[in-house]
């Protein structure tokens, strides 16, 4: 009986983080064929090892679009720089979250409270990240001139009517 007890514990943990894991991804815009790079990361199969690489090089592609002034140039560098690090510190904390799952987990009686406690933690740090990298796109996109927010905002349309086709491609 233990034994079915810890499997039955271990599976409705398992089932808990799948949900977690998956609604994370759909708040964060990482999935598949959801937020700018709907499909790219399927398509390419990045790994979390160069994750921050690919995204910045395709936001750099997309920036230089925009002929960027000095100015701006400046601001974007300062963006970019403060994400990177963000992504770089969300790597690792993903990291260290996996391994307190997988620690507590290993035990022979898991504490489902202590692990659901975490994970609520785990999703509101990620909500205030978010919020963060949100705001540093507001500041950058303020500094730009009235064309380049209409390609940017252009840009955002286009993919949420892809992904809005891919929404109803799979109904």
């Amino acid at each position: 009986m233990k034994i079915r007890k810890r499997f039955a514990v271990f599976g409705s943990m398992v089932g808990i983080i799948l949900v977690l894991m998956v609604a994370g991804i759909a708040v964060a815009g990482c999935g598949q064929n959801s937020g700018p790079f709907a499909g790219w990361f399927h398509r390419f199969h990045v790994s979390d090892r160069d994750m921050s690489g690919f995204i910045l090089k395709r936001l750099d592609r997309k920036i230089k679009e925009l002929s960027l002034t000095p100015t701006q140039k400046t601001k974007y560098d300062e963006f970019r720089a403060q994400l990177k690090a963000q992504m770089l510190a969300a790597k690792e904390d993903r990291k260290q979250f996996k391994e307190a799952v997988r620690d507590a987990l290993a035990k022979e009686s898991p504490d489902v409270a202590m692990l659901t406690a975490m994970m609520k933690k785990k999703i509101e740090s990620a909500s205030v990240t978010l919020q963060a990298d949100l705001d540093l796109f507001a500041s950058f996109y303020s500094t730009l001139d009235q064309g380049q927010k209409q390609k940017v905002i252009a840009g955002i349309q286009k993919r949420i009517a892809a992904r809005d086709a891919c929404r109803e491609e799979g109904q």
